[in-house]
């Protein structure tokens, strides 16, 4: 017996044939790939899952990128999780969703609904085509995310697997059910699914399979021919792909188990040897097992169309379409006959009708009068189908380059069925009715199917988005929405358009919404929603207006209008096209309000990042927290901003004059809380006075602990672990009058437990800010940006004083030095602007380097230049040169530099470096570069994998001083001084401490590297 079979090995999806009946694959050809593979290997294609459609279904996984094509050209890109669909022959694939994190498992119903089981976003959705699901943060296309069906997790991010069991040969509470594989809690989950008109819903039921085994992992289910339940069995005590290594020797890497699940409450079975299929003996007993297999007849195949097992259906009916319809003509004359002499009569059999439907549709021999007739059935499982055949009609049609012309529509006689069933009795054949308008979309659509979501039950989502989804569809083709402003909408129908356009990417989609929102009122959110898409599709004549409406209507909401600003740029510069006089105006009104908002000296609290961490980026934001007292309205600075709980920073207020007496309310973490705290994240009261002052010792109230005055430290207090907030109060006595300030401390970079948040300071000594603090840098940023893309020369002294005032958001100063080049460029300040924003570079120089530009003294950049090769890391020093290498002047003075003996030659080994020289063509570059770099070795990759252990390891929390001065003694001392201790024999080290972690840690433990 020769067969074939479709696989996916990495990074393919195959063609096998056993041509030879040895039991062996002796072909293979590839059906499409190269898919994605190099980031992850864990997602990846698979659930291969064949449809009514004849299609085979899929999913890819997590993390990877593919980008894939059919025989026929047509393209799909994949980010992550994914659906697709292909055909068998490697002619076409076709994205069928958007989203879901790592989906694992598809399955089908009787009625052609498609399920998938997903690791992540939730354990099972129902899959409405075209639709987009959650994603770790991504986006959806403007209709909001696909409804989901399940509210509770199985207690698991493990899921895979998914099978919706439609037979009969279990008892009744198992019929329409859906079974899922648990990898993490070793079970295999049961879910009840109920429907709200033809949205399902998941009801948990007490697992499946439960088992004592740890290693036993059910990845995936199917529901045999049999009627058994088959387990497939990772059989591994590993199943993390991150957590442990992947070459950990406690992987198996050999083993596998499959379990078969058979009903046996009941005696009676059918034989192995019986091919018939019945509902049950004459006994009355249920039959517990079917034929594995099923018949070679073709008579015997159409039989099984009605089985009451889905699995037999869908075998049989591949079977029929895949033999008997495709290998020769005599075969497939046969099979035509035998299925269109069937006739639709009462006695049918709604399960052979629908698969008789699918299987004269694949073979091109269903007319569209039998197809017209079906779709008046008695069972709402025909009209489903009939539904979901022009469905597919739609989509092929749309796919071929001789298809349909867009926005032509159905045929006449064939839309009169679907728009019938718009108002059928039954929730999913309205729904499938709806899905087939949006594939043969038409603006007599339109019409119907906002009557179709008006009178929608609001609680059936599935419908309401499938509902809404085939609306848009509509908008789509052009002239369609222009076409539509000129019609007389009432307002419920103009805001039902409204919803769905701005899923629409055009500028017609644009100008409606503009239109629209100049006319009627909306919800800020939803407001904000339509302004943002106006302003990136909106045509160039519509923006004057835009800006006119945004700048009236948001006049208090300085950052949502820069946001809106942002849109209308990008969408300005995606056409090539210049700023209109109001636009224009109304950026140049934004540069002004938010370099005053983002003054320095009317802020009372100033953010400065942690040394030696990776993200500099401000966590600091103003939330409303809660608080043991029951107060529930209070504001917080908080250091723990959406997504971003690793972020670290040093909060500082303005010097105020301590009190008596100050208490204040704390919240937040200091690692996990099964753990001894870290002391990373702390509040602290400093004493705002000249270094040789000595103060009293002063006492600490409930937590808070007095400091020694060395230490300029008054009292400080550590978060409560918890994320209600806390009462603190501080007794300062013996501080009392004196000049102090807050200085709050988030040094803890880890991913859970590491914030905290305070407020509700009493007295008032300071207050928590109107806006947060990490705005402050956005707006500094976002005006220097407006600044140069505008060229508003006339901000620019105020830039200029912005970057030299040690306030200023780190954050900013790479885009305000850079600004300030686009208006007076020079190609070596250029070079050294970016080093400005950046903190793993020494404050001094950044300081110099701020000062030269803000000062237009180009005459200082060779002397600054010296300091910063003298003093970057090597990392920061290639960033340098690959800048300077960027124009032939820069070029010129970066190779002058390293024959001077200035810069490390093997800085011109580096990619990005040489590339940009390259590209930059300075006089006999080649030759000058292989001159400069003869016996150049590069830096040793153990050397760098030690420094960046001991940076990473680094904890400022626990460094002493006093244990460096003994180090120094011992080891540095005999050839080096610093501060006058010590022997002249090397270099001195006087101000080595400011070249910071990094370079320190290179010039220690590779001290020729900058040489």
């Amino acid at each position: 017996m020769t067969w074939k079979c479709v696989v996916w090995s990495i990074p393919n999806i195959w063609l096998l044939e056993d041509t030879n009946g040895d039991g062996k694959a002796d072909q293979q050809e590839k059906l499409y790939g190269p898919f994605g593979w190099e980031r992850d290997t864990h997602g990846m294609n698979s659930s291969f899952a064949r449809g009514f459609d004849g299609w085979l279904y899929a999913t890819h996984g997590y993390n990877n990128n593919t980008d894939v094509r059919g025989a026929d050209g047509h393209e799909v890109k994949m980010n992550s999780g994914n659906t697709y669909r292909i055909r068998l022959d490697g002619s076409r694939i076709e994205q069928n969703t958007w989203g879901q994190v790592n989906p694992f498992g598809l399955c089908f119903d009787a009625l052609g609904n498609l399920y998938s089981a997903d690791c992540h976003s939730e354990p099972i959705y129902q899959l409405l085509r075209g639709g987009y699901y959650p994603s770790f943060g991504k986006p959806h296309d403007g209709l909001g995310f696909a409804p989901s069906m399940i509210f509770h997790g199985h207690g698991s991010t493990a899921i895979s697997g998914v099978v919706y069991y439609e037979d009969d040969l279990w008892p009744e509470e198992y019929r329409n059910n859906i079974f899922t594989g648990n990898v993490m809690t070793s079970r295999v989950n049961r879910d009840a699914v109920t429907f709200t008109g033809s949205t399902p819903l998941a009801n948990e039921r007490p697992d499946f399979v439960v088992t004592d085994d740890p290693w036993f992992r059910p990845v995936n289910l199917q529901l045999g021919p049999d009627g058994a339940l088959y387990i497939a069995d990772f059989y591994n005590r590993i199943i993390g792909h991150y957590e442990v290594p992947l070459t950990h020797p406690g992987r198996d890497r050999t083993s596998g188990r499959i379990w078969r699940i058979v009903y046996v409450g009941q005696p009676s079975r059918l034989s192995p040897e019986d091919s018939t299929v019945k509902k049950k003996s004459e006994t009355g007993k249920m039959p517990v097992l079917r034929p594995a297999t099923l018949p070679n007849d073709l008579d015997d195949l159409i039989a099984e169309l009605g089985s009451p097992s889905l699995t037999r259906r869908m075998l049989a009916m591949n079977e029929i379409c895949d033999r008997f319809g495709l290998n020769g003509a005599k075969q497939t004359q046969a099979a035509r006959n035998v299925v269109s002499a069937y006739r639709y009569g009462p006695s049918s059999g709604e399960h052979y009708t629908a698969h008789s439907l699918w299987v004269r549709e694949r073979m091109g021999v269903l007319e569209d009068k039998a197809l017209i007739e079906t779709a008046k059935s008695a069972e709402p499982i025909i009209r489903v189908h009939a539904m979901r055949i022009l469905v597919e009609r739609g989509l092929k049609a749309a796919s071929t380059s001789h298809g349909r012309v867009a926005g032509s529509g159905l045929k006449p006689a064939l839309r009169k069925p679907v728009l019938a069933a718009l108002n059928d009795p039954d929730a999913l054949v309205q729904r499938c009715a709806a899905e087939a308008l949006g594939a043969w979309p038409a603006f007599d659509n339109i019409r119907p199917l906002l009557g179709a979501l008006a009178k929608a039950d609001h609680a059936d989502t599935h419908l309401v988005y499938v509902v809404r989804k085939a609306l848009r569809d509509q908008l789509r083709p052009d002239g369609v929405l222009t076409r539509l402003m000129k019609e007389n909408l009432s307002e419920p129908d103009a805001r039902a358009i409204a919803d769905v356009t701005v899923a629409v990417s055009s500028a017609e989609a644009g100008e409606f919404l503009l239109r629209h929102v100049q006319k009627y009122s909306e919800s800020k959110e939803t407001l904000a929603n339509y302004l943002r898409h106006a302003a990136r599709y909106s045509p160039e004549r519509e923006m004057d207006s835009l800006a006119a409406f945004t700048r009236n209507k948001f006049a208090d909401d300085l950052d949502f209008q820069l946001a809106l600003f942002k849109s209308i740029q990008q969408g300005t510069e995606q056409r090539g096209a210049a700023f209109g006089a109001g636009v224009h105006d109304w950026g140049a009104e934004l540069a002004q309000r938010l370099l005053k908002s983002a003054d320095a000296s009317s802020i009372d609290w100033n953010n400065t990042p942690v040394e030696g961490m990776a993200n500099p980026a401000n966590p600091w934001f103003v939330q409303k927290r809660v608080s043991a007292d029951g107060d529930k309205l209070s504001w917080f600075l908080c250091s723990l901003p959406p997504g971003a709980e690793s972020l670290t920073g040093v909060l500082r207020s303005k010097p105020f004059t301590i009190p008596a007496k100050l208490s204040f309310f704390l919240a937040g973490h200091d690692g996990y809380p099964d753990k001894p705290a870290q002391k990373r994240n702390v509040v602290r009261l400093r004493l705002f006075r000249t270094p040789s002052t000595r103060d009293p010792v002063g006492a600490g109230g409930g937590k808070s602990v007095a400091i020694a005055s060395q230490d300029n430290l008054a009292a400080e207090t550590f978060p409560p672990r918890n994320d209600t907030a806390q009462l603190v109060t501080w007794d300062l006595g013996p501080f009392t009058g004196r000049q102090g300030y807050f200085e709050i401390t988030d040094g803890d970079d880890g991913n859970a437990y590491a914030w905290l948040a305070i407020g509700r300071f009493d007295p008032p000594v300071v207050t928590v800010p109107k806006f947060s603090p990490n705005l402050i840098g956005h707006r500094q940023q976002a005006a220097a940006e407006l600044v140069r893309a505008l060229s508003l020369t006339e901000l620019e002294p105020r830039l200029a004083a912005a970057l030299v005032n040690p306030t200023t958001d780190i954050g900013a100063y790479g885009a305000i030095a850079e600004t300030l080049m686009a208006l007076h460029p020079d190609e070596i300040l250029a070079a050294l602007a970016p080093l400005t924003g950046d903190h793993a570079v020494p404050v001094n120089l950044r300081n110099q380097i701020a000062q030269a530009i803000a000062g237009k003294k180009s005459s200082e950049s060779e002397t600054i230049l010296n300091e910063a090769f003298h003093t970057l890391t090597r990392r920061l020093q290639v960033k340098l040169a690959a800048l300077l290498a960027s124009n032939v002047v820069g070029a010129e003075r970066l190779l002058k530099l390293v024959a001077d003996g200035r810069v490390p030659a093997a800085v011109l080994l580096e990619r990005s470096v040489k590339d940009k020289l390259l590209a930059s063509k300075p006089a006999n570059v080649n030759e000058r570069i292989a001159q400069l770099t003869k016996g150049v070795a590069e830096p040793s990759s153990e050397i760098q994998k030690l420094i960046d252990e001991r940076r990473t390891k680094f904890d400022p929390a626990k460094a002493l001083a006093s244990r460096g001065e003994k180090i120094f003694t011992l080891n540095c001392q005999p050839c080096h001084q610093i501060d006058g201790v010590g022997n002249v024999v090397g270099p001195q080290l006087d101000g080595v401490g400011g070249r910071g972690l990094e370079r320190l840690l290179e010039d220690v433990l590779d001290p020729n590297r900058n040489v």
